[in-house]
């Protein structure tokens, strides 16, 4: 399915930012998926097309096959109007007549003549039925009354649906939209000669946005792709890695599900995903690095921090080895979301890869395209249904499932595992209690647990709008709402949501505040601070409000929907992003409160980043997910510097108590470390898939999900796993 949902957007896609959509009564009250629920959406000349909200092409073998106009007539492809409408047909070659088949109903429509049997009556048509490169087309009214359905025409745009959905008048902006979308693509510039900046520039319809996805479907972040072949695209192998499933979005705003991956090396850093259907996005050509020479004039085409196909240029620095491999050396800058976009040269051929920026000294580095000859020769050989892919299971962020018929699952609940009889979605502990704080998902409360006796000691109110997170601070629980589901075309402008802070012993709500960004994490400082970052709106905001007068005190930049995590010292933020890729880490200085300043980790594709991020509880250390730990110091010349590597965890939990030790956890499997020295000094392993980590000066508790036999719905749990 699309992901087109506030459409409204679409005058910032247009530029039509001074023209107000009219006939809608707020900015974000036009739904696009629940207009077009089951609309079938077709421009004239084209061969793009959407079916109940999906992009689609009207044949994926033939892209001549488009709707066009004859004698002044509008004429549609039949098959792919009755087949789109849940229709089958079926073809006689001697009579040269098409019988569709749909409930209730018998159509026959035959080459030439003017005439259409609907369960044998006959209906005369406003112009016969016409034969193009195998394919037969009818009118467009006939569509009308073969099925019942309203026909909708305006400037090239057809929408055929169940009722009627668009005004020609009321909805230019909408139309205009759709024929932005289902535009063809142009002609190729490529013509084996040297072209202008601009004539290569128009190659960026070749480039792609590849999105990729948890196993629960939450969005991880996104690269650059390139178009190889049709429903073919070349990526970084770090763009698709550590995720379950994957979009492709192109520069007209079409998305297509990704099927799977062809090809992966992740020493090259290159993959191959191929889409489940056969795209008509127009490959571009490639050619070997034997050719290239140093001072050459190149262009960069990719999604710089979600700017889609953002098109730069540079020369070729030099031609290095990195890791035994070679690795094109260029000026065109390289950023969050460049990765997996083309470097070509002046004549529009692909020649790297573009993987990696070093922000210290403008270093850009792309892989040469003579890694991947080899497979796009192979599989654009191939029929695109031929084409096989891999088992995602090597590629998702979780190697081991809960469902993983290797690892032991209880027989019964042990003394040691304390079912909460809730689904729980997050929790928080206060550690002087042993009392879990809960998000009930399906009753959308708060609810006490203290696991010690089995004992809910208590429940909020049912709020209106699901809680996103909470927070135990201070004596007291800070509970996050935002107003809408998080979205990367959620601006400020249009952001709103609450702190809600509640009472610990009675759950009853004891302070409340409005905020100008939708809520998307939040710390809290023993000065009475709060931090919170947003989860939309691509570059967004972090706030800090004081806690006794609820008023905002200071903002800084942060992209969308980063993790962060206070120090132990309350003098700066460490964030990591989690839409872009490679991924990015940044500190938040801080002053009484006030963000003073702000820094940027010096790598972007050297260390790999997860979006889990911790501090060591000595506070020396910022420990990723991905295993990166980075420096933590106040010296910004020393600050978030290369230290070592761990273990990938999926949490961690630290305390102030028992600064010597640090846990992390990642399946059903927990790690104790030195501080120290970094090193693993044990082992532990909980009963459950660990959903959140805690620790408190007393003990080491997770938050498991368990399966048990004879129940197929997991339960959630607390596990006390360790005594201090």
């Amino acid at each position: 399915m699309m992901k087109r949902t506030l459409v409204l957007m679409l005058t910032i896609i247009l530029g039509l930012l001074c023209t107000p959509v009219t006939g809608y009564a707020e900015e974000d009250s036009f739904d696009f998926n629940a207009t077009f629920q089951g609309a079938i959406i077709l421009s004239l000349g084209s061969p793009n097309a959407v079916v109940d909200n999906t992009d689609t092409l009207i044949d994926q073998t033939n892209f001549n096959i488009v709707p066009l106009v004859k004698n002044n007539r509008t004429l549609l492809p039949l098959r792919f109007i009755s087949e789109s409408l849940g229709a089958q047909v079926a073809w006689d070659s001697k009579t040269s007549t098409a019988t569709i088949k749909a409930t209730g109903k018998s159509i026959k429509v035959t080459l030439g003549s003017s005439k259409m049997f609907i369960n044998g009556k006959s209906f005369a048509l406003d112009a016969p039925a016409q034969y193009k490169e195998g394919r037969v087309f009818i009118p467009l009214r006939a569509v009308s009354e073969a099925f019942g359905k309203k026909v909708f025409f305006d400037r090239g745009i057809i929408v055929v649906s169940n009722t009627t959905i668009l005004n020609a008048k009321r909805d230019r902006e909408i139309v205009d939209y759709l024929k932005f979308v289902l535009a063809p693509y142009s002609k190729d510039p490529y013509t084996g000669k040297t072209l202008s900046t601009e004539q290569v520039a128009r190659l960026e319809q070749s480039v792609v946005m590849l999105e990729s996805y948890d196993k629960d479907d939450n969005y991880l972040g996104f690269g650059s792709a390139i178009s190889i072949g049709y429903g073919l695209f070349l990526t970084n192998y770090h763009v698709i890695a550590d995720s379950s499933s994957y979009m492709i979005q192109t520069s007209q705003d079409q998305y297509y599900e990704v099927q799977g991956v062809v090809a992966a090396d992740e020493n090259l850093d290159l993959a191959i995903v191929k889409t489940s259907m056969r795209t008509n996005i127009p490959p571009l050509h490639v050619e070997l690095t034997t050719k290239i020479t140093t001072g050459q004039p190149v262009v960069a085409i990719g999604n710089p921090e979600g700017l889609q196909n953002t098109i730069s240029t540079g020369i070729i620095s030099g031609i290095r080895n990195y890791g035994g491999e070679r690795l094109i050396q260029t000026t065109t800058p390289i950023t969050n979301g460049s990765s997996g976009g083309p470097l070509l040269n002046m004549k529009g051929e692909v020649i790297g890869v573009n993987t990696m920026g070093i922000e210290k000294g403008d270093l850009n580095f792309a892989i040469p395209i003579d890694y991947a000859s080899r497979w796009i020769k192979k599989y654009t050989a191939l029929s695109f249904s031929s084409i096989p892919v891999l088992n995602q299971d090597q590629f998702r962020e979780t190697a081991v499932t809960e469902q993983d018929p290797t690892v032991e699952q209880p027989s019964t609940v042990s003394q040691n595992v304390h079912l909460m009889g809730r689904t729980v979605r997050e929790a928080t502990l206060d550690p002087a209690q042993s009392v879990i704080f809960a998000i009930d998902e399906n009753q959308s409360t708060i609810f006490a647990y203290r696991y010690a006796d089995n004992k809910v000691l208590g429940e909020s109110t049912a709020f209106s709008t699901p809680p996103r997170k909470l927070l135990y601070a201070n004596g007291e629980i800070y509970v996050i709402f935002s107003n809408a589901d998080y979205s990367s075309y959620r601006f400020e402008e249009q952001q709103g949501g609450q702190i809600v802070v509640l009472e610990a012993d009675t759950l009853k709500i004891k302070d409340q505040w409005d905020t100008r960004i939708d809520p998307y994490e939040i710390e809290v400082d023993h000065s009475g601070h709060v931090y919170v970052n947003s989860g939309s709106g691509q570059w967004t905001s972090i706030i800090s409000y004081d806690r006794a007068t609820k008023k905002e005190i200071s903002s800084a930049t942060i992209r969308q929907g980063s993790h962060m995590v206070l120090h132990p010292s309350e003098d700066r933020i460490y964030a990591v992003d989690s839409d872009t890729s490679p991924r990015d880490i940044e500190m938040f200085r801080l002053m009484d409160g006030k963000f003073s300043s702000n820094q940027d980790s010096p790598y972007h594709g050297e260390y790999k980043f997860s979006t889990v991020i911790g501090i060591t509880p000595d506070g020396k250390y910022v420990l990723n997910g991905a295993g990166t730990v980075l420096s933590a110091t106040n010296n910004s010349a020393s600050n978030m510097q290369y230290a070592t590597a761990i273990d990938l965890f999926d949490y961690v939990a630290v305390h102030s108590a028992h600064k010597e030790i640090f846990f992390t956890g990642k399946d059903r499997m927990i790690k104790q470390y030195d501080t120290e020295t970094l090193k693993v000094t044990g082992t532990l392993t909980t009963k459950g898939t660990i959903l959140k980590l805690f620790m408190s000066d007393k003990q080491l508790i997770a938050i498991t999900k368990i399966t048990l036999p004879g129940n197929p719905l997991p339960q959630y749990a607390v596990e006390p796993v360790k005594d201090f």
